[in-house]
């Protein structure tokens, strides 16, 4: 109240003084010339032919512009004069004549030269008009272009008197108090209503605010609803504040000539970029039909693709030379296929694809990704060389270089083994194609895998019998294909023993690790049921012959062992 009381206490004196001021005929006189020469410049605008809009409009020209009213637009400049600087000194001579206020108005004519028409001032030459220099002339010719730049000249020079009258400027100073007081009275009003919105918020939660749930599971309680209702209000009072100001500063400078173009400027700044994107936006709804077709009708090729190879996958479509695990990775090469040939039509009907920073910017994305892609790009075609390769599928029992395992995954990119140590290890597929790849699934699959561990034994142990304990010892193994012919070879013949290989079949690659071990260990059983001594290639012990190196749970069944005996003679 005392801030309401204190802005009518400021506005009386200024209304009174308007009221008084008003009342000068000379300044009334003056705004009925601003009237008259207005309707002139008007009636002169109306009966221009329609063909000044449309050559104004297809070339660019500079106007000479004086309190809102538009004397003429430059098409060229003239001599060493750009039309900008051209138009900039005709703005000052004509605001140097406003501002002389015994100048008379009706004083400024023609003066016709060759090809050249002078609007003067008495001796003062305000501009010189030729054929080309702007469309009017182009459109009505040289002469009534002349007659009309006069008449627009004087008007100019009557309006810009009037706004800056002391009566002008008066009502500029009263319109600028009334909108100070609106928007203090706003911000009071901003400041008495806001603590009350918070208390309303806060007395709501729990009652009105309750916490949002999906049957048992809460989403969000009744706190982070009120918090974000604290957070929305503030929001919107900062928003409204904004906009209560930037209303207000133009509105102010809008009231006072000097200040008057910078409004439209400031209105632009914000304004201007909204009205461009909805101007943009609207042009580009025809192109929009065109990129929902293309997507519509990519969409639903991929659909038809994709059933397509599922068929192939689940083996209700065969081709001959075309595998069932060719159909997955197939899909995904045709779909990017697809989806990039989609991209490339589309491309020309997506906003800002001609301009130059579009342009620019995909070029820079095609050589960041060229050359900071390099070694993913040759991971992907290794992973499509390898696809249908097929050097081995999921689950199979694989060494690729120095890695045994089982292969978990297999994409363009890399290749997952895991390690009968349950180890994962990621390989890129570049490495992949680079390397050896020993796969123990696919034999077992077919005729079945080969295990094979080489024994040595000593010469003193027949063969024959050597190749009974061995083949005894795969056949107690478990995993070992005994419907498949065991056999055994002599691989060497070394200094000290003979190097026996027993090879027997398996279909289970993947448990390789424990059949060995098995194997392994029933070979040992066996040889120590026959007592037969392992000692090669390296043993070395402290004996005296009495006894054999076998665990003494086998000897129970052995013959006894004698003893050296040495005399000593006397």
């Amino acid at each position: 109240m005392k801030m309401s009381k204190i802005a009518f206490g400021l506005l009386l004196p200024l209304f009174f003084f308007a009221m008084t001021a008003t009342a000068q005929t000379d300044e009334d006189k003056s705004l009925e010339s601003v009237d008259v020469a207005t309707t002139e410049v008007a009636t002169a605008e109306a009966t221009a032919d329609a063909k000044n809009t449309e050559i104004q409009k297809a070339k660019a020209c500079e106007p000479v512009i004086l309190s809102g009213i538009e004397v003429i637009c430059l098409s060229r400049g003239v001599g060493s004069f750009t039309r900008q600087q051209r138009a900039q000194a005709i703005r000052e001579r004509i605001e140097s004549l406003a501002e002389d206020r015994g100048f008379d108005t009706s004083s400024i004519t023609l003066n016709q030269a060759d090809q050249t028409i002078n609007v003067v001032a008495g001796e003062i030459v305000i501009l010189s008009l030729q054929a080309g220099d702007s469309a009017t002339v182009a459109s009505r010719g040289l002469i009534p272009a002349g007659q009309d730049v006069v008449k627009r000249t004087q008007a100019a020079i009557v309006t810009d008197r009037a706004l800056k009258s002391p009566n002008a400027i008066l009502m500029g100073l009263l319109k600028s108090a009334g909108a100070t007081v609106v928007l203090i009275l706003l911000m009071l009003g901003f400041k008495w209503l806001m603590p009350r919105a918070h208390s309303k918020i806060d007395q709501s939660e729990g009652r009105t605010i309750q916490s949002l749930k999906i049957q048992s599971f809460e989403l969000l309680n009744a706190a982070r609803i009120t918090g974000f209702l604290h957070w929305l209000t503030s929001a919107i009072r900062v928003f409204l504040t904004l906009l209560a100001f930037y209303v207000y500063i133009p509105l102010v400078l809008s009231f006072f000539p000097w200040t008057a173009s910078w409004s439209p400027k400031l209105f632009s700044y914000v304004v201007t970029p909204f009205v461009t994107l909805f101007h943009v936006v609207a042009d580009y709804i025809p192109k929009l039909f065109f990129v929902i077709a293309i997507f519509l009708i990519t969409r639903y090729l991929l659909k038809l693709i994709r059933f397509f190879f599922a068929e192939v996958g689940h083996g209700n479509l065969r081709f001959e030379g075309f595998y069932k695990e060719w159909a997955d990775p197939t899909y995904k090469l045709v779909r990017v296929i697809v989806v990039a040939f989609a991209f490339v039509m589309a491309f020309p009907y997506l906003p800002g694809s001609h301009s130059p920073a579009f342009q620019g910017v995909s070029v820079f994305l095609g050589l960041l990704l060229s050359f900071g892609s390099s070694s993913a790009i040759a991971n992907i075609v290794a992973g499509v060389v390898i696809t249908y390769m097929r050097p081995f599928k999921i689950g199979d029992r694989v060494k690729i270089a120095d890695t045994m395992g089982d292969v978990l995954e297999k994409n363009l990119l890399v290749t997952r083994v895991k390690t009968i140590k349950h180890v994962e290890i990621t390989i890129p597929n570049s490495m992949v194609l680079g390397s050896h790849i020993v796969n123990y699934s696919t034999a077992a699959s077919e005729d079945g895998l080969i295990l094979n561990t080489t024994v040595t034994i000593g010469y003193d142990v027949p063969w024959r019998k050597v190749h009974e304990m061995l083949l005894e010892a795969g056949k107690r193994t478990s995993k070992i294909d005994n419907d498949k012919k065991m056999f055994v070879l002599q691989t060497a013949l070394n200094d000290f023993y003979v190097s026996y290989e027993l090879n027997a079949f398996t279909a289970f690659p993947n448990q390789m690790a424990s059949i060995y071990s098995e194997l392994h260990s029933h070979i040992q059983d066996s040889f120590n049921e026959a007592g037969v001594e392992i000692m090669s290639p390296h043993y070395g012990a402290l004996r005296d012959g009495s006894s054999v190196a076998i665990p003494d749970s086998y000897k129970a069944n052995l013959p006894e062992a004698q003893s050296f005996k040495v005399e000593l003679g006397r």
